[in-house]
C-alpha cells in the first residue's frame, strides 16, 4: 500500500471513532434533557443508544446506570430502580454514582 492510502485509512478510522464518541456524548446529553422534561420513555431510549456504543468506560456505564435508575424511579418502578442502585453499589462503589446510589437506597 502506498503511504497516502495508509494515511487516508488512518484518518478515516480516527474520524469514525471520534464520531461515535460524539454521538454517544450527544445521546447522554439528550437523555438528561428528556429526563428533566419528564419524557422518561425517550430518556430510556437515549440511554440504550449510549450504552450500545462500542466503547463505554466504567465511569460512563455508572453514569448511565444511575440515570436509568432515577428514570425507573420516576416511572414508579421502584424495584427496578433499587436493583440498579444495588448494582452501582456493588460494581461501582468507588465512583460518585456508587456513593449516590448508597444514599438513594438509604432513603428508599
Amino acid at each position: 500500500m502506498k503511504l497516502p492510502t495508509i494515511a487516508l485509512l488512518t484518518v478515516a478510522t480516527l474520524s469514525l471513532g471520534a464520531c461515535a464518541s460524539l454521538m454517544q456524548t450527544a445521546s447522554i446529553s439528550e437523555a438528561y434533557k428528556h429526563y428533566e422534561s419528564k419524557h422518561y420513555d425517550r430518556t430510556l431510549e437515549l440511554i440504550r443508544q449510549a450504552e450500545s456504543a462500542e466503547a463505554v468506560s466504567a465511569e460512563m456505564k455508572a453514569e448511565l446506570t444511575y440515570l436509568k435508575a432515577m428514570t425507573y424511579e420516576e416511572l414508579g418502578e421502584g424495584e427496578t430502580a433499587n436493583t440498579l442502585y444495588e448494582y452501582l453499589v456493588q460494581e461501582h462503589s468507588n465512583s460518585q454514582y456508587g456513593y449516590m446510589a448508597v444514599k438513594k437506597l438509604n432513603i428508599n
